[in-house]
């Protein structure tokens, strides 16, 4: 089942802040997964939905908390861009390291 979200949903993923655009549900052996546009990129991201945070309700006492995915070995946004530099390095730069 895939879900299209009327009203964008903002999260915090392991890649930074985004809006949830719509999710997928493959039924009860597999994890949800959210569509999400990161804010920084504009990319469009799927993550499982034990890898997000839903912003809560501040106005009922709610927060987020800011530390979750730095309790988990998630890589930051910074590590995972240096991967993706490094990983399409030009062949040159590559042959020099």
């Amino acid at each position: 089942m895939i879900l299209h979200l009327e009203r964008p949903i903002d999260v915090l993923t392991p890649l930074g802040y985004g809006k949830a655009i719509a999710w997928i549900d493959y039924g009860g052996d597999t994890n949800t997964i959210w569509k999400v546009v990161c804010y920084d990129t504009g990319r469009v991201r799927n993550f499982y939905d034990d890898d997000i945070l839903i912003y809560p309700n501040a106005m009922d006492g709610g927060k987020i908390d800011e530390n979750y995915f730095s309790k988990k070995d998630i890589p930051s946004n910074q590590q995972f861009i240096k991967g993706l530099k490094n990983h399409f390095k030009p062949k040159e730069d590559a042959e020099r390291d």
